[in-house]
């Protein structure tokens, strides 16, 4: 282990966050390594909370890394502020842009409490309600509709504070009941949202919402895989870009997808879940009605094979302790069976998959990273395997103690690159930090 050196690349304090959790990360195609994270600006819990997309760059393969840059925040504090959660990237790399998605959720929201709905109208309006419950119709404008079309005194700013008259009333992001102004809210819902960066990951756009074309009204969260996408290079969806997320339904019960692209990411659409059709303990299931703990496919990663083929690995509660697989043959549209991959110890945490470049050897190595223990996030390990994802050849541990979510990533000099969560302190979670390892593939099939 001596050869192996972790740092800290995100820790409490940094940068005015009192946390920071759940790694993503890729390298460029200019080999740039951006890390995303969430900024968890009071403590380390989920939403309902004050949540920030940020990101740190390296431009020397993880040596040092640039500062923190802030992608997206919204309006509110604290426990009771709203979220941008659970960052996936993925780069285009026929046209060079980066894409980011994450899951914004208004305050007083999280994956439990989300209500079923997309959020939107028709024509793509944002709907926004009234202490009533009575809905209303935010234009690009930021001039607010009635649901018989008529304007009202209402506008809204691009930071979600709302004017009645041009008196303050109040932020749609705010959780319900928290400002005496209060006068329209988003609805209390998750969002999936897309951000992009056509210059390496300096600079970043504007959120755009995608809910209108990847959500059903019937589900009520949806959020990112997390981790990364990726991009077919291989068969007749060459170019499709790829996005594993995962979503619930009006039971609550979760089912992971992709969302895929085929006009570098003007447009997405959500192909289905491993669980539509799945036999389970013989009955046949359906992302939709679904109720059963056990039926759970929640965080996933993907990766494709030389063949063409999808290999997805999915985060699941059945009680195997161990990661499932699936496969795809039309470019993460339809699953085939889901089956458990039993050297893939698993302690229910989401864990990183990717493909390692071809070396002309005829091998096909893919590299999975999580926690190795079927009771506790602990033991980090990396695995390599040498024919596609059929047996895993050898394996490293990179962190003894806790290990949590992860992200690996191939640097441009060929050595691999982990992201992932470590805590020195068991009596105080908000003592995790992000941190980086790198090594090179001899090392981990020495």
């Amino acid at each position: 282990m001596s050869t192996i050196k972790a740092q800290a690349v995100f820790y409490p304090n940094l940068a005015g966050s009192k946390a920071y959790r759940i790694p993503s990360m890729i390298t460029t195609t200019k080999g740039t390594v951006i890390a995303g994270i969430d900024a968890r600006i009071v403590d380390q819990t989920d939403n309902p909370n004050q949540i920030d997309v940020t990101i740190r760059r390296s431009e020397d393969h993880g040596v040092t890394w640039g500062p923190v840059q802030k992608l997206v925040a919204f309006a509110g504090e604290g426990l009771d502020g709203a979220a941008a959660i659970d960052t996936s990237l993925v780069q285009d790399e026929e046209t060079g842009n980066i894409f980011m998605i994450y899951c914004h959720s208004p305050g007083g929201i999280g994956l439990w409490n989300s209500e079923p709905g997309i959020g939107f109208d028709a024509d793509g309006r944002r709907k926004l309600y009234d202490n009533e419950g009575t809905v209303y119709f935010l234009s690009e404008s930021g001039k607010v509709y009635d649901s018989e079309n008529n304007g009202t005194s209402y506008t809204v700013d691009e930071k979600g504070y709302v004017f009645n008259d041009g008196q303050a009333a109040g932020n749609i992001y705010f959780k319900k009941g928290i400002d005496p102004n209060e006068s329209l809210l988003e609805a209390r819902t998750c969002f999936i949202q897309i951000i992009q960066s056509d210059d390496d990951g300096l600079t970043w756009s504007k959120p755009r919402e995608l809910n209108v074309s990847v959500k059903k009204e019937w589900m009520k969260f949806i959020g990112s895989g997390p981790g990364c996408g990726i991009q077919l290079k291989h068969g007749e969806k060459k170019g499709r870009l790829v996005f594993p997320i995962y979503y619930s339904n009006e039971a609550g019960a979760l089912s992971c997808a992709c969302m895929y692209s085929d006009d570098h990411g003007v447009t997405w659409q959500l192909g289905e879940s491993p669980n539509d059709g799945r036999e389970l303990d013989g009955e046949v299931l359906s992302a939709e009605t679904i109720s059963d703990k056990k039926q759970y496919l929640t965080e996933s990663q993907v990766i494709q094979l030389p063949t063409g083929e999808l290999k997805y690995y999915l985060r699941n509660h059945y009680g195997l302790q161990r990661t499932a697989v699936t496969t795809s043959t039309d470019g993460g549209e339809t699953w085939g069976e889901v089956t458990f991959d039993m050297t893939l110890v698993d302690p229910i945490c989401q864990s990183s998959v990717v493909l390692y470049p071809d070396l002309g050897d005829g091998k096909v190595r893919v590299l999975f990273s999580n926690p190795d223990d079927e009771k506790t996030r602990v033991k980090g390990t990396v695995r390599l395997s040498e024919d596609g994802g059929k047996t895993w050849s050898y394996s490293k541990v990179i962190e003894e103690g806790f290990y949590g979510y992860s992200c690996l990533t191939v640097l441009k000099t060929g050595e691999i690159g982990v992201l992932y969560e470590r805590v020195y302190d068991y009596s105080d979670w908000n003592n995790m930090d992000i941190a980086f390892v790198k090594f090179s593939l001899d090392w981990l099939n020495s």
